[in-house]
């Protein structure tokens, strides 16, 4: 009975190691996998995370909730009728870009905001032309189109630092860019038809 008393012993201790060595292994294996995952979704917008919040777990959960929002949103189908109108209004912002840089830029965000409440998506508060307001763009997108916002967050930052008039121009036309790759992306895809040269008539504007 002893040595039948002393075996249950020993498997019960194995038991209990083999399980809490699970249980650490798991705990240790689970946020890495999480974070593997989340660098692989956001990309660099998962970098910016990190530095916005100055910690990876606020960060990561930050990251997370926008996952949860995005799983309970289905985005509109737009029409055909809607897509185009959209199209000949990126038009006419590209087009209005040389004389009024300024004027076109922050046209562009406007349809992209307009593209967006087409879309569906909810809660967020369009129309405020300050940090908040662009942030609450950047980080509703930055699910699906997290490269495209990449690009957006690099021209908005370059245009903080007092710049000449050339400058302000150079980075107001990459931050029009960024905008035409964010309703792009949202559209699946700017009509060309028409004038397949406007994208490069900004690009070498001054």
């Amino acid at each position: 009975m002893e040595t039948q008393t002393v075996i249950i012993v020993v498997i019960s201790v194995l038991v209990v190691l083999a399980g809490g060595a699970a249980f650490l292994l798991a705990r240790r294996l689970l946020p890495a996998r999480r974070t593997a995952r989340l660098r692989e979704r956001f990309g660099a917008e998962y970098g910016h995370a990190v530095r916005a919040h100055g910690d990876l777990a606020k960060a990561e959960r930050d990251l997370s909730a926008r996952l949860d929002r995005r799983r309970g949103f289905s985005p509109r189908p737009l029409s055909d009728e809607e897509r185009r109108d959209h199209g000949d209004t990126w038009s006419v912002i590209q087009q209005g870009f040389v004389d009024d840089p300024v004027g076109a830029a922050r046209d562009a965000r406007g349809l992209v905001e307009t593209i967006m409440t087409d879309l569906g998506y909810p809660g967020l508060p369009f129309g405020t032309d300050d940090d908040a307001g662009f942030e609450r763009v950047a980080r509703a997108l930055s699910v699906d189109h997290p490269e495209a916002v990449a690009v957006l967050r690099r021209a908005h930052a370059a245009g903080r630092p007092a710049m000449d008039d050339r400058e302000r121009t150079e980075n107001l036309r990459e931050v029009l860019i960024a905008y035409r790759g964010l309703a792009d992306a949202l559209l699946g895809g700017l009509p060309t038809t028409g004038d397949a040269s406007r994208g490069e008539r900004i690009e070498e504007a001054d």
